[in-house]
């Protein structure tokens, strides 16, 4: 699940609008959105199907406050590693390392915010809540962004807290080495013995600076920082230690992890196309290091129609207790007090390729239907692959991991 959550914000982020730097958006009356998204990964053994339907709302009542609601759901259906070894077990044992079908769940997400517009400030306030059958989530945000110099400098503020609860069984030991994974859902956040609930508290800061330099060209330099404190291993997933000895995932309560992510926009009116390219390093106190290198071409057809073709390529280092196999001598073995089966906490790289087309449907006098002032339909469709450097199942590499993400959505001004 937190592979999916991660490379779903990721992908959603590949499709955003050229970045403009200017002043308040004219007054609407209501804004409505809905979209469909589909994402589906298939490395081996292990595929997973996720299916977000969303609907948002934004009102503007007056041109000095916007207000918006939403809300989405995650529908997720597929298998995950359920015990974690690698080769040196495999040889001597033989233990099924995939659960077919282990993992169904349901997420709601039901979200607000309030935009105060001043003449060149703008001041956001938000609230979302996220529940699922062994996760919960409450999250405040807050923002501010100012613009100056006629609106070619903007300047932006922003910090979230969530406060989250994930189920777990009650441990009978101290020993984290001899810690029990978590075998269903059943039971939890209700009055039963055999659960408990632990906290992972949240902090996150972002400031930015975005810059018109001329007409055609425009630049943003974005810092984010997320402090986390709480239980972030996956406590379903097993990691075997030793000869018949496993434990339950079990990584550092505390992760700082810092970026900075640099963004650059051309206009070229020769082809009546944007050219967008973006680059972001990456370090945590996990020892991870990473860099992502991403680009868009955007061009349109008329008043009507865009289309856009996007590329990124990611590598990254893995965390510095991260081990393919737990039980083998170095360089594998133990890492101190710390055992994962997170592939995302592995080195690896991949890279993506997408298109995305948007049409706008705007009468010249009038509305559609009688009720829209214009009709947007956007569609978008993507593919990545991962290339793992050490992460097997059971000492065999991961073969064909690649994903699959596709949305629709129509927005309506009225």
């Amino acid at each position: 699940m937190q592979l999916v959550r991660s490379e779903l914000v990721q992908l959603a982020g590949l499709g955003a609008a050229l970045l403009v730097v200017g002043g308040p958006a004219e007054a609407q009356v209501a804004e409505v959105e809905t979209a469909h998204s589909v994402f589906y990964e298939a490395p081996t053994r292990t595929h997973m199907l996720v299916y977000t339907p969303s609907v948002d709302v934004q009102a503007t009542p007056w041109s000095w406050l916007d207000v918006r609601a939403g809300w989405e759901a995650d529908v997720v259906s597929g298998a995950s590693v359920a015990t974690k070894f690698g080769a040196a077990y495999a040889a001597t044992h033989s233990v099924d390392v995939v659960s077919a079908a282990s993992v169904h769940d349901f997420r709601n997400v039901g979200r607000g915010e309030a935009t105060l517009r001043l003449e060149a400030t703008s001041l956001t306030a938000g609230y979302a809540y996220s529940a699922e059958r062994d996760y919960r989530s409450d999250s405040l945000q807050v923002s501010a962004r100012t613009d100056a110099f006629q609106h070619n400098t903007q300047l932006a503020l922003s910090y979230a807290r969530n406060f989250d609860r994930v189920c777990d069984r009650v441990q009978g030991e101290t020993n984290a080495a001899l810690w029990v994974a978590l075998e269903n859902s059943t039971g939890c956040f209700a009055s039963d013995a055999g659960r408990t609930t632990r906290s992972i508290d949240i902090d996150t800061y972002e400031a930015s600076w975005a810059q018109s330099w001329t007409p055609v060209f425009a630049t943003q330099v974005t810092y984010s920082a997320q402090l986390l404190d709480g239980f972030q291993a996956d406590p379903y997933r097993s990691v075997v230690l030793g000869e018949d000895r496993k434990a339950q995932e079990h990584v550092p309560s505390e992760r700082v992890r810092e970026s900075v992510t640099a963004r650059a926009a051309f206009y070229l009116h020769s082809v009546k196309g944007a050219l967008r390219v973006s680059l972001r390093g990456y370090s945590d106190t996990w020892a991870i290091r990473s860099g992502t290198l991403e680009a868009e071409f955007e061009k349109s057809f008329g008043e009507s129609l865009r289309l856009m073709v996007r590329g990124r390529g990611y590598k990254q280092t893995g965390a510095i207790f991260w081990s393919d196999d737990y039980t083998g001598g170095p360089p594998l073995g133990p890492r101190g007090q710390y055992w994962t089966g997170d592939r995302e906490l592995s080195p690896f790289w991949s890279w993506l390729a997408g298109l995305r087309c948007v049409w706008t449907i705007e009468p010249a006098e009038g509305r559609l239907f009688g009720i829209a002032r214009s009709l947007k339909v956007i569609g978008s469709a993507s593919v990545m692959s991962y290339s793992y450097d050490e992460y097997t199942l059971g000492g065999t590499p991961v073969s064909d991991a690649r994903a699959y993400f596709g949305t629709l959505s129509l927005r309506g001004v009225f």
